[in-house]
């Protein structure tokens, strides 16, 4: 039996996103090393527990559209369905890529994470120098792509069977009203460690740490959404 078959589609997409953000994660702790203090690593290792909530609930807003075309695929098989899938995740990837290899760059520049009005003081002709020179912009998109290259290749290699339709008519309802409360849980999540709302996660008297576990698409998405003007 095919091993990639024993989870649905959705929820194999949904800890696909999970290990993206903590492969990003891992980088950003790598690259900012020199400001974590020799005494506070656990403390920083805490930073994955405490991300979990507000990562479980931006990788379900993340596979809600995949969701609902996986659902479509389920009764109306069709090639239009899998590559409209099939190019969503990977522009979906590609961005997330761009978007968290800018904040890894940008906090070693400035100590703030990615947001849109830090976005527009980026691109204030008298930041950009420092930013925007040749060889950053370079190194930041190689990156990106590679990130990019490495999630796309993941996600075709083990999240694939986006088609694979469940035969059991009860099964398939099964699953369809399963993994729809699964939405709706992981989403309103809490787990008494972060709350999923505009507020800042504290959990350490380490700034630094608190950034970390701050999942950065969803701070990034806030800024826009809520206009958050403040680094957390």
């Amino acid at each position: 039996m095919n091993l990639n078959l024993k989870l649905p589609y959705i929820i194999r997409l949904i800890i696909f996103w999970l290990l993206f953000f903590i492969s990003f994660r891992v980088l950003f702790i790598i690259y900012q090393h020199a400001k974590i203090p020799d005494d506070s690593h656990s403390d920083t290792g805490l930073g994955f527990y405490y991300a979990l909530p507000v990562d479980i609930a931006v990788a379900c807003v993340m596979s809600l559209f995949p969701f609902i075309l996986w659902i479509f695929q389920q009764f109306y098989k069709t090639r239009t369905i899998h590559r409209l899938n099939l190019i969503y995740n990977c522009t979906l990837i590609s961005l997330v890529s761009l978007l968290s290899v800018t904040n890894i760059k940008m906090y070693g520049e400035w100590g703030n994470l990615l947001s849109l009005p830090v976005l527009h003081h980026i691109f204030d002709p008298a930041q950009s120098p420092s930013f925007f020179s040749l060889w950053s912009v370079l190194l930041l998109l190689a990156f990106s792509a590679l990130f990019a290259y490495i999630g796309i290749r993941f996600y075709r290699n083990y999240i694939t069977n986006f088609s694979y339709p469940v035969e059991q008519k009860r099964l398939r309802n099964g699953f369809i009203a399963g993994i729809a409360l699964l939405f709706v849980v992981g989403y309103r999540i809490d787990l008494n460690i972060a709350a999923i709302k505009g507020d800042r996660i504290h959990y350490s008297s380490l700034e630094i740490n608190n950034h970390i576990a701050t999942n950065n698409i969803w701070y990034f998405a806030n800024s826009i959404l809520y206009g958050n003007n403040e680094a957390q």
